[in-house]
C-alpha cells in the first residue's frame, strides 16, 4: 500500500487545490480481466459488458471525458489498467465502452497461457497518474473482488491492504459501493456477485459523485441505494419536521428542496418558544446506530444556542429508520424585526425571511454493520473480508448534519396604515399652516395714545413709528394675536 500513497502524495495538493467550479469531471471505467473474472466472459448470460456500458451512459454528461480500462496486473507484455480507448461522454459513451469491451477477453501472464493475477492498488495508481494526469476523476471499478497481486493466494489478506486504503487516503475523497448480484458459471470458477466501486479522487470528482447520485442518474442501472464507505459521516443524519406545538401561530413545512424546515410566524402572536415534533432518521447506509447522544445548536447571524432534544440518546436504529424526537427552541426574538420597524414597514404587510441553520449531531456514537448487509455480503463474496471494509473507522465518533431553518415571520398592514395615516395627518396640518400663514388680520393699537390699525400675517413683526414718524417700537404676531416686542424711550405702544 505504500507505494500507491506515496504516488498519490505527489498529487494530492493539486486535486485540492483544483477549481469545484468546474462542473464537468473526467471519469475512468476499469473493468477487471484478470483470471479470476472467468467466468464473467465465459458465461454467455454474464451481464458484465452491458452493465459497465450503461454505467458510463448514466453516469458521464456529454461534455466530459470517459476513459475505458480492463485491468489485471501488470506482467511482460502485460500491461495493467490497459487503455481501451477515451471519449467525450453522454448519449454517445455507453455506446463507445460497448464497442470497446466487445472483445476484451481474459488477460494472460508475458507470453504464456496461464491467466494474469490482479493488483487493484496498481490499477487506480497507474489510472491517476496516467489517463488522469493526476487531475480530479471518478474511477468506477468493475470487480469480483479478487485482489491477487503476483498470484498470491492470500486475496482476504490483499483486499484488506486495499479496504484500508479506501479509508485512509486522503486524496480519494469519496467512495461508494454497489454490491450487485450477478451468478455465472465458468468452465474454471464461479461467481455470486459483482461489485462496483465509485472512488472520487479529489474534492470537484467527490462534489461531481455527489451530483450523480442526487439527481437519481445511475437509479436505472444500479436499482439498489449505494452503500457508503467514505466519509461515513457526512450527511449521517437528518430531520424530517412532523407538527409544532405550543403555538398556532406557528406552522411548519419542508421547503422544495426536501430539507430546509420553513417557519412561519405570525409577528402579531409570535410565541418565542417552539416545540417541534419530528423523526431523525437514519442515512448511516448500510450501518446501524448501536448508541449515540444527540446534540443540537441553532445558528442565527453570528451566534450559537443550544437546542433541547429529547430523547438525548438514540440506539439500534437501523439503516433508513427513523425515531421521533423532540427539538426545544427560542426564536431569537432579538433578531425578528418589529411590527415597527423599518424592514417591516418595507415590506408592507407582506413576509421578512430569517435564514438560520439548526445542527444536529451525533456524539461518542458507536455503528455496527446491519446484520442483513452483511449476511448479503457473505453471500455474494463467500471468503471475503469485504464486510470488514465496511467497519467505520475508529476516529468516526461523531457526526453532524445541517439542517437549514426559514422563519417567514408574517407582519400585519396595521402599523403600515398608522403610519400613513399620520404621515397624511402631518402633511394635512402643514398645508393648513401653509394657508393659515397667508391670511392678514387688522389689529387694534394705540402708539402714544393714538389709535391705529395695524395689519400682520402670523410669524411677522412690524415697526411701529411715533406721528413725526420716529420709531416707537416693535409688535409681532405668531398664530395667534400679536404682542408688543419693543417699545422705544419716550413712547407708550398699547394692544387692545
Amino acid at each position: 500500500m505504500k507505494p500507491f500513497i506515496v504516488a498519490l502524495a505527489a498529487v494530492a495538493a493539486l486535486c485540492a487545490g483544483s477549481a469545484a467550479r468546474a462542473a464537468d469531471i473526467q471519469h475512468a471505467f476499469l473493468v477487471q480481466n484478470s483470471g479470476w473474472m472467468e467466468p464473467f466472459y465465459v458465461d454467455p448470460a454474464s451481464q458484465l459488458k452491458p452493465l459497465v456500458g450503461a454505467v458510463a451512459q448514466a453516469a458521464s454528461r456529454p461534455s466530459e471525458k470517459v476513459f475505458t480500462l480492463a485491468f489485471s496486473q501488470s506482467n511482460g507484455k502485460n500491461q495493467s489498467p490497459l487503455l481501451l480507448g477515451e471519449n467525450q461522454g453522454g448519449a454517445g459513451a455507453g455506446a463507445g465502452v460497448n464497442a470497446r469491451l466487445a472483445t476484451l477477453g481474459l488477460a494472460r501472464k508475458g507470453e504464456g497461457a496461464a491467466l494474469a493475477d490482479t493488483d487493484f492498488q496498481e490499477a487506480v495508481t497507474r489510472t491517476i497518474t496516467g489517463p488522469f494526469q493526476s487531475r480530479p476523476g471518478i474511477v468506477w471499478i468493475f470487480t469480483n473482488n479478487k485482489n491477487s497481486p503476483n498470484n498470491d493466494q492470500q486475496t482476504a489478506e490483499r483486499n484488506r491492504d486495499f479496504y484500508r486504503l479506501l479509508h485512509l487516503e486522503p486524496s480519494i475523497r469519496k467512495t461508494v459501493v454497489f454490491p450487485l448480484k450477478m451468478p455465472v458459471q465458468g468452465k474454471r470458477y464461479q461467481a455470486r456477485g459483482l461489485m462496483v466501486y465509485a472512488l472520487a479522487y479529489g474534492q470537484p470528482a467527490a462534489d461531481a459523485l455527489d451530483r450523480i447520485l442526487a439527481e437519481g442518474r445511475l437509479k436505472q442501472v444500479l436499482t439498489r441505494a449505494p452503500a457508503r464507505l467514505k466519509p461515513v459521516d457526512a450527511d449521517a443524519v437528518r430531520i424530517v419536521p412532523r407538527a409544532v406545538g405550543n403555538s398556532g401561530a406557528v406552522k411548519t413545512s419542508l421547503g422544495a428542496d426536501g430539507r430546509t424546515v420553513v417557519l412561519d410566524v405570525d409577528a402579531a402572536a409570535l410565541v418565542p418558544r417552539i416545540t417541534l415534533d419530528a423523526s431523525l432518521q437514519n442515512l448511516f447506509y448500510p450501518y446501524v446506530i448501536e448508541r449515540a447522544e444527540v446534540k443540537a445548536a441553532l445558528g442565527a447571524g453570528g451566534r450559537r444556542t443550544a437546542l433541547e432534544v429529547s430523547p438525548a440518546t438514540v440506539s439500534g436504529l437501523q439503516p433508513a429508520a427513523s425515531q421521533a424526537v423532540r427539538v426545544r427552541f427560542d426564536l431569537p426574538v432579538e433578531q425578528i424585526p418589529s411590527a415597527w420597524s423599518a424592514q417591516a414597514i418595507a415590506a408592507m404587510g407582506k413576509q421578512v425571511l430569517l435564514p438560520m441553520r439548526a445542527e444536529i449531531g451525533l456524539a461518542g456514537q458507536r455503528l455496527v454493520l446491519a446484520d442483513s448487509f452483511a449476511d448479503e455480503l457473505r453471500e455474494l463474496f463467500p471468503g471475503d473480508p469485504i464486510s470488514e471494509v465496511f467497519t467505520p473507522p475508529e476516529t468516526v465518533r461523531a457526526s453532524t448534519a445541517r439542517v437549514p431553518l426559514l422563519v417567514r415571520v408574517q407582519y400585519p398592514l396595521l402599523p403600515v396604515f398608522v403610519i400613513v395615516g399620520a404621515v397624511l395627518a402631518l402633511l394635512g396640518g402643514l398645508l393648513a399652516l401653509g394657508l393659515v400663514s397667508r391670511r392678514s388680520t387688522r389689529y387694534p393699537v394705540k402708539v402714544d395714545g393714538v389709535a391705529r390699525q395695524v395689519l400682520l400675517k402670523p410669524f411677522q413683526q412690524l415697526a411701529l413709528l411715533d406721528a413725526d414718524g420716529n420709531p416707537a417700537g416693535i409688535v409681532k404676531r405668531g398664530l395667534g394675536r400679536p404682542a408688543v416686542l419693543k417699545v422705544e424711550d419716550g413712547h407708550t405702544i398699547a394692544l387692545g
